[in-house]
């Protein structure tokens, strides 16, 4: 209880510094607001001593995203870029990409992530991930190397996901995964990411809340602690189709207007990529839920006391999952 004060003021100038970062009108600014985001979320991560490697880990990439960032604008301030200005662009774009941990600069990510307890992994995967996505909207970037980011996140994030036991591991490489997709948004409309991101973070918060609820943190766990909760078991099912973009979701929602969109642009090629991570990222997604769904060891029988969860509203974010491609005609004019 003595530390709750302390806890509210970090959160406090969490939200603050990303509000800072996307509304300064200079790169100074912006660089004022990701470092003020930084000393603030180090205190969050490292509240336990088990925590210790993930705060040292996340401190070092950061600041040394904050330093290239930092060298790159004062170059675009001192005019010495005239002959190599795409190259000062790249730089800053592969800081911004470090910051939140998009491949190939995703070494940290899966390492911090794997450590964290889980909503401190809700900010990381949710929050952390608004100023610079927003600020790579800010830079003018050579089309073929987005390309290459978007891709090479797209088939980092669904490949690496494939052997991993470790739920953290399987939603970070997911995060890298969906990424990609948010990259691409970016490249063709900024609405399409606002809405691309409000219900990935509403999926991945469910999903993380729902595994933070039931004290579940490895694939075997999850068909041997949910037992209980049967109908909760299959609201999480339903909730990790969702994630993977699965037709009658509501994950399918900004997936498909990505990719009509991207079809308009004529950028077939990323659209392919994202396509084929996203059936890669499904079968692990599936993985995890089938077989808890073949086993019969262990399985208790139905009965009425088992099949809603006790956490209602995390149940009706799951419900929303289901149900909430229904809200596509209104969305979509």
């Amino acid at each position: 209880m003595k530390k709750a004060p302390m806890k509210i003021m970090f959160y406090m100038i969490l939200v603050m510094s990303t509000v800072i970062s996307i509304t300064s009108n200079s790169w100074l600014g912006v660089w004022m607001g990701l470092e003020m985001n930084l000393m603030s979320f180090i205190p969050l991560i490292s509240n336990q001593m088990s925590y210790g490697n993930s705060s040292i880990k996340y401190f070092i990439t950061q600041t040394l995203a904050s330093t290239t960032l930092i060298m790159s604008f004062i170059t675009l301030m001192m005019k010495l870029h005239n002959q190599h200005k795409e190259i000062v662009y790249m730089m800053m774009t592969i800081s911004i990409l470090m910051k939140m941990g998009a491949a190939p600069v995703h070494f940290w990510f899966p390492e911090v992530m794997e450590y964290l307890d889980w909503k401190n992994c809700i900010l990381l995967m949710t929050w952390q991930k608004i100023a610079p996505m927003i600020l790579i909207s800010y830079i003018k970037i050579n089309q073929l190397f987005m390309t290459f980011i978007i891709m090479s996140s797209a088939i980092i994030g669904a490949i690496m996901g494939l052997n991993q036991i470790s739920l953290r591991l399987i939603l970070s490489y997911s995060s890298i995964n969906h990424m990609a997709w948010m990259l691409a948004s970016i490249q063709v409309n900024m609405m399409m990411w606002m809405w691309y991101f409000m219900i990935y973070s509403l999926l991945t918060t469910a999903i993380s809340w729902e595994f933070k609820s039931s004290k579940v943190n490895f694939i075997n766990e999850i068909f041997i602690n949910k037992n209980n909760h049967k109908m909760n078991k299959l609201n999480s099912a339903m909730s990790f189709m969702s994630l993977g973009g699965l037709p009658p979701f509501l994950g399918f929602l900004p997936k498909w207007m990505l990719i009509q969109e991207l079809m308009n642009n004529l950028m077939y090629t990323v659209a392919v990529t994202l396509i084929i991570s996203s059936t890669i990222t499904l079968y692990f997604y599936m993985k995890m839920f089938l077989s808890a769904g073949i086993l019969m060891f262990k399985e208790n029988k139905w009965s009425k006391n088992n099949y809603f969860s006790k956490n209602k509203i995390m149940f009706m974010l799951n419900m929303m999952s289901t149900l909430g491609l229904l809200l596509s005609p209104i969305i979509i004019k």
